[in-house]
């Protein structure tokens, strides 16, 4: 009977790990610097949107610390040796993201929602300024604010890591070459549809050269600056569209738990900040959704519902694109496309040993380039920078609407992201066979701050150092 027992207690691990559970937590753990009314409301807070399903997690929320949120990129600063300045701003950003965070948990919350985001802000307010005047609180804040990455250290020790990443590390080669091998050889299947951005508003201007930047180094938009900026960055999109998979649209959730998938020419965006050779520089993402990845045989491990293409843009500190890369929001197949005059691979950097995929090089330049998909699996097949229209091609303009917009209740009434990051229903049958690399439900979409883009090692689409980790200026 002991024996059993053991063996059961093993395979109940073996199937957490199987099932990808590394998923964040956000334990409640005592407040730090606020009353015990505050702590209290805290508490309440926290355990009610746990309860109800609605915890936003794109950010992370240190443990002890509620009234703040911080991704990779705020996490990565050295808190213990900012300036009384810079502590002022690393608060304020991250405050403001747990507001936001806040705003979306409340969605669909009590009556008295309105009222307790404003008595969640006024206990806040005492601990920030407690932070502001006082270096003791910082040392515990570096420890909690360390990000948890989107792996399952589980799985990879069940799955025996280390044997099996030979067989994954083949595998990748040999899939991503495939498609390195179609780049600009498509044959369109079905037919190309065409979609642009609105035209930009006549006298609109491109965002100041240099950036504003406030005591940390990071760039600081107004509001007409970063419309401006994403307009001038926004790609246009060429689809070959053989169904209505291939139809973009914003994605959702009925209250029953539904996937829901409406139609409608619209890009979803995301600001980011990266480090470069000692300077913040920002990234735009530029996402674009699709109803499913439709099965391409009798057994596809890689279909299921929902799919889409991440475009993102690094830019320098005036506003030229640095270098290109792309995922799927499901984290997989990243790729990169190098710019003429921008980012090079360090010399000392294998791309194959480190998985780095680079399609090539094209123009440098302004001119946002018109990207074109393969029908069915929504590949990225063409890059065209040349900035010429081509004739005879009907242009759909689609809109522009921040990503953020799908983190509280959709369109259709329930919430996209789950409390691990993973978008549910959306499960692909690759993850039984990708477990042992310790990506999380491998193949599935997920919310922003939770792409693991490599199936060897560990590595995350908003990872801060990547570019210093791997290329360099000329």
């Amino acid at each position: 009977m002991a024996r059993f027992g053991r063996l059961g207690f093993l395979l109940v691990l073996l199937c957490l790990a199987v099932a990808g559970c590394a998923g964040r937590q956000y334990p409640y753990a005592p407040v730090i610097s606020v009353s015990d009314r505050c702590e209290r409301l805290f508490e309440r807070w926290h355990l009610s949107v746990e309860a109800k399903g609605r915890m936003d997690v794109q950010d992370w929320s240190p443990p002890g610390f509620p009234y703040l949120r911080v991704d990779r990129f705020l996490a990565s600063f050295d808190l213990t040796g900012l300036s009384p300045p810079q502590r002022r701003d690393w608060l304020t950003r991250s405050h403001t993201k747990a507001v936001t965070a806040w705003r979306y948990e409340l969605q669909g919350g009590p009556p008295e929602a309105d009222q307790l985001l404003a008595d969640l802000r006024a206990c806040s307010q005492q601990a920030i300024t407690a932070f502001s005047s006082s270096a003791e609180f910082w040392p515990a804040l570096q420890q909690a604010a360390t990000v948890p990455d989107s792996y399952s250290t589980t799985a990879q020790v069940f799955g025996l890591y280390p044997l099996v990443t030979p067989i994954v590390r083949w595998r990748a080669s040999v899939t991503m070459g495939e498609l390195a091998h179609r780049f600009g050889r498509y044959d369109v299947q079905s037919g190309w549809r065409r979609y642009g951005p609105v035209p930009e508003r006549s006298g609109a201007k491109a965002a100041p050269e240099p950036y504003r930047r406030d005591s940390l180094g990071i760039p600081v938009f107004s509001e007409d600056e970063f419309r401006a900026l994403v307009q001038r960055h926004a790609p246009s999109w060429r689809i070959d569209t053989r169904d209505s998979n291939d139809v973009p649209g914003v994605p959702g959730r009925s209250e029953d738990g539904r996937l829901q998938f409406r139609p409608e020419p619209v890009v979803f965006t995301q600001l980011g900040f990266t480090f470069l050779d000692g300077a913040i520089l920002p990234q735009l993402t530029y996402v674009l959704w699709f109803p499913a990845r439709p099965p391409e045989g009798v057994v596809d491990i890689y279909a299921g519902a929902l799919d889409g293409v991440m475009w993102r843009v690094t830019m320098d500190q005036a506003g030229q694109a640095l270098v290109y890369d792309t995922i799927h929001p499901c984290g997989c197949y990243h790729q990169w496309l190098l710019v003429d005059g921008g980012l090079r691979l360090r010399p000392d950097v294998d791309p194959e040993a480190e998985q780095l995929w680079v399609l090539g090089s094209m123009p440098g330049g302004s001119v946002a380039p018109v990207l074109s998909l393969s029908a069915g699996d929504h590949q990225l097949v063409a890059a065209d920078f040349s900035g010429q229209p081509r004739r005879r091609v009907k242009t759909q303009t689609y809109r522009l609407e921040a990503l953020d917009r799908l983190r509280g209740a959709t369109h259709a009434g329930g919430r996209l992201y789950g409390a691990d990051g993973l978008i549910a229903g959306t499960e692909r049958p690759e993850r039984f066979l990708l477990w042992p690399s310790g990506v999380v439900s491998a193949g599935a979409m997920r919310q922003w701050g939770h792409h693991a883009v490599s199936f060897v090692g560990r590595r995350h689409f908003d990872e801060p150092f990547l570019l210093n980790q791997y290329f360099t200026l000329p």
